[in-house]
């Protein structure tokens, strides 16, 4: 041992060993210490972007994200008030441009409509602000219409399609985790009954239309039930002789108050093809009874990839309309 310590190349590589041991030990020690800070403070900041999107979230707890939810998705969780009652759901998503990427945070209600929306980190080269504005320009839309609630700010093109397509995104994660609240108690309170009204006449298109009576067993809204067949396209080629039924419910002003899209009852294509028809029904909530037509005419963006279902859920609204009128 001691002749080989005399020979220079044995001590220069044993204390070339022992500095490399020293700082691995030191470089360990740190990263044992930081490493619980760093995550703290990735949490916190999380936290902190939750909140900002529903402030009325308490609790967040993480949801799976299970099979057909896109690759943009990076997380999503349920936020619940202090009586843990689920308030909303948020989601994160991350995509990139010819400009850098961009990771944004939305909430949503269980409904999906939007109901925060924020940029969590963003490396564009230019528009970051105008960008941020746009996005924001979606709260208090439903997801997945893309079509924004006031004027779009130009010059950041290729940004706003990347905020785009990741809400789009969501809409499917949404469709495949969040579980709906019941849209009749919101519209008509609670003890509310469903009774078939046996004096209606069922036509090809429109089947059946049954009356919503609240506690008070006051008439206060109709249900009509919609079923028709059509081609669709389900990715390999266009299929013929498959219906859908829709169930579209309207208040007494005929206001549309929810429409229904029973996934038991959808013979195309589901998974992301019937979240883009379950989002172009959804636009119709809201609607009177004549704007209807008119509203589907202008949401063509929401479904390229389904023009054949498309075109049989117009046939059957329009046979709705002409029903009611």
């Amino acid at each position: 041992m001691k002749k080989l310590l005399e020979k220079d190349m044995f001590r220069y590589t044993l204390v070339l060993t022992i500095v490399a041991i020293v700082c691995g030990l030191m470089i360990g020690g740190m990263n044992a210490l930081t490493a619980p800070i760093i995550q703290r403070n990735l949490e916190e900041a999380e936290r902190k972007a939750f909140q900002e999107v529903l402030p009325l979230g308490v609790d967040f707890d993480k949801l799976e994200l299970v099979e057909g939810i896109p690759s943009s998705i990076q997380s999503a969780v349920q936020g619940l008030d202090a009586s843990s009652k689920v308030v909303g759901y948020i989601y994160t998503a991350s995509g990139t441009n010819q400009h850098g990427s961009i990771s944004i945070v939305v909430s949503v209600d269980a409904n999906g409509k939007i109901l925060g929306a924020s940029i969590l980190s963003i490396n564009q080269t230019k528009g970051i602000a105008d960008t941020e504005s746009n996005l924001k320009r979606f709260i208090g839309t439903q997801i997945g219409t893309n079509t924004p609630a006031g004027d779009i700010i130009s010059g950041v093109t290729n940004s706003l399609n990347t905020v785009k397509a990741l809400l789009t995104d969501i809409s499917v994660a949404h469709g495949l985790l969040a579980v709906p609240s019941d849209p009749y108690v919101q519209a008509f309170g609670e003890g509310y009954t469903i009774v078939q009204d046996t004096t209606f006449v069922a036509t090809t298109l429109v089947k059946q239309k049954d009356d919503v009576k609240n506690a008070a067993n006051q008439v206060v809204g109709h249900i009509y039930t919609l079923s028709g067949a059509g081609d669709y396209d389900n990715g390999q080629e266009v299929v013929s002789g498959f219906a859908i039924t829709i169930k579209v419910v309207l208040d007494l002003n005929q206001k549309v108050v929810t429409v229904e899209l029973p996934q038991e009852l959808y013979g195309h294509s589901g998974g992301a093809r019937y979240t883009k028809i379950s989002n172009y029904v959804n636009t119709l909530v809201g609607k009177n009874i004549n704007q209807l037509e008119s509203t589907l005419n202008n949401s063509g963006d929401l479904v390229s990839g389904v023009t054949g279902t498309r075109n049989l859920v117009d046939v059957l609204i329009d046979a709705l309309v002409e029903e009611v009128n």
